[in-house]
């Protein structure tokens, strides 16, 4: 399963800029993507976007919206 998330389009009120430190980046996941706390390994800016590293994705997760809406996001 997919554990690698890149974002260059953002939701409503957030920006690149708004998310140049980890905490914004975390933030930004938990608040506005409604990933699990606990389901994020880490974040990074890079030139093409924000990068989400997803810890171990076990197969019942998958069917969560917040997995699907990952997907949905940046398909």
């Amino acid at each position: 399963m997919e554990n690698i998330f890149l974002f260059n389009e953002f939701e409503d009120g957030w920006d690149i800029n708004d998310l140049q430190n980890i905490d914004a980046q975390e933030a930004y996941c938990v608040y506005a993507l409604e990933i699990p706390d606990e389901k994020i390994y880490g974040t990074e800016i890079l030139d093409s976007g924000l990068e989400i590293i997803l810890t171990d994705i076990e197969i019942s997760e998958i069917n969560e919206d917040w997995y699907i809406n990952l997907h949905r996001i940046c398909a």
